[in-house]
């Protein structure tokens, strides 16, 4: 028996009301080669049942059980030694594949060997239907790589992995949250994360989803990835105030002005020094700043009025802002 191209991999705990419809759209690919591995890590309602059920009925389709939970990603990692598939496709127990996911990032993995995995743009939805905003990401391996240091950005249901690569990685950082974020900072940082410019996940948005669950939790793990990956990028450690300040201006807090805005120069700063870069990286990079800049002007405006009116030199300046503002929002 050959063994298939793909194993799609679930991690889940409590998705009964979900995991149903997450097996549809893996099964409504149109690419049909595949092995789908569910990881139950120790639901206390019907998930097992259902997968139970699937696989009954599909012989692509395998439980696997935990008998205590650890977490999304030593679930995962329980999988990786069973990965019969060259490449790894990744979804949520809650999330649905476009019907032609499969196909399109499989031709992305093998027409482009230099990376070793690859990501996505996503859309969310809810009981109330699609939500119009697409999700995007730096279509740029390298201007991505320097966009992690302001955010995330990805999801986990676009990921597809070599799954040599990911067993070379050895799986996931066996901790509770954040370790996707832990994963693309890794594979940039070594020029393994080709970006796909299309959707290649609906994502869920429910009141269970563990984002929503545990946000303190998620925030902490996420400000210490970022501390280690501008370490790793840059060669400087931050202090937690530093730390602080970046978080600010990536993510448009209330904050001190000067401070957040002294971060992204820092942040200009090294990747400006990044002989990789293209011309046209970098100005998709300036239009970033541009951005980042603006909202962290506009969404402290109210409260600091000072600080934010006089982070800009003069009104020719701030012109100039509004317009990179324009520019970066007209050309996505």
């Amino acid at each position: 028996m050959t063994s298939p191209q793909i194993t799609v991999v679930t991690a889940i705990r409590n998705g009964a009301a979900y995991i149903e419809e997450t097996i549809q759209s893996v099964q409504a690919q149109d690419f049909a080669d595949w092995e789908y591995i569910i990881v139950d890590d120790a639901s206390t309602d019907d998930t097992p049942a259902i997968v139970e059920r699937a696989a009954k009925a599909d012989s692509r389709i395998q439980l696997l059980r935990r008998s205590d939970s650890a977490g999304p990603y030593v679930a995962a990692n329980d999988a990786l030694p069973l990965c019969a598939g060259k490449y790894i496709f990744r979804t949520d127990g809650d999330d649905l594949c476009p019907p032609g996911r499969f196909s399109r990032q499989l031709k992305f993995m093998q027409e482009h060997p230099e990376f070793r995995a690859s990501v996505g743009f996503w859309q969310g939805f809810d009981q109330r239907g699609i939500m119009p905003h697409v999700v995007t990401i730096p279509h740029s391996p390298r201007v991505f790589k320097w966009h992690l240091l302001l955010r995330s950005a990805s999801i986990h249901s676009t990921a597809c992995f070599e799954t040599a690569a990911l067993r070379e990685l050895g799986g996931y950082v066996p901790v509770a949250l954040s370790q996707d974020y832990r994963m693309w900072c890794t594979l940039a940082q070594r020029n393994w994360l080709g970006v796909i410019p299309e959707v290649l996940s609906y994502v869920r948005f429910h009141e269970g989803r563990s984002t929503n669950q545990r946000t303190d939790l998620q925030r902490t793990l996420a400000m210490g990835i970022l501390r280690d990956y501008w370490r790793e990028l840059t060669g400087e450690h931050l202090t937690n105030e530093e730390i602080d300040d970046l978080w600010a201006v990536a993510y448009s807090l209330p904050h001190d002005v000067r401070r957040a805005l002294r971060m992204l120069e820092r942040w200009e700063q090294h990747w400006s020094q990044d002989p990789a870069l293209t011309s046209s990286e970098r100005r998709e990079l300036m239009k970033l700043r541009d951005l980042r800049s603006w909202k962290m002007l506009r969404g402290n405006l109210r409260r600091q009025p000072f600080n934010a009116l006089t982070s800009v030199s003069s009104l020719r300046e701030l012109s100039a802002s509004l317009g990179g503002l324009r520019q970066a929002l007209f050309s996505r």
